[in-house]
């Protein structure tokens, strides 16, 4: 019997996990003593949180928050966002990006990004169900 979803901000213990659910989500094997050392760095400028039931980190999401020099509040941007297959269709995406957004919020952010695919049907779908309207467009260049 399953019990209740809790969504809940991670610590750097709990960078295996996020460290499995970024290997299904982004297919990057990144090691977890890697991403700890990350999370628990003082100028990281990512939050990390958790969707769990019991011990078993289920989901995740990442919200970035920094400073602007030219606007008086800080930028917001929804970075990650992932729900195990098996665990969609029950609001845990929604609890995450709601918790992303109080983070945003409790550190100065008047709005928030997000980017996802324009093919990606089921995100936009969410993203709308929660307010995001289309707002700019990206333009991405590989650096060497």
């Amino acid at each position: 019997m399953e019990t209740e979803v809790n969504i809940l901000l991670a610590s750097a213990n709990d960078a295996p996990a996020v460290a499995k659910l970024n290997l299904l989500f982004n297919e990057v094997d990144e090691p977890a003593d890697a991403i700890a050392a990350r999370m628990s760095d003082p100028n990281c400028v990512e939050t990390v949180i958790l969707a769990k039931i019991a011990d078993k980190a289920i989901g995740f999401a990442l919200v970035r928050v920094v400073p602007s020099v030219l606007y008086s509040t800080p930028h917001a941007e929804l970075t990650e966002l992932y729900v195990m297959e098996e665990y969609r269709q029950r609001g845990i995406a929604s609890g995450l990006i709601v918790f992303a957004e109080q983070i945003a919020v409790q550190k100065g952010a008047r709005s928030i990004l997000v980017q996802t695919g324009d093919d990606n049907v089921p995100a936009l779908s969410l993203y709308r169900k929660h307010g995001y309207e289309e707002y700019d467009l990206v333009l991405r260049k590989a650096l060497a």
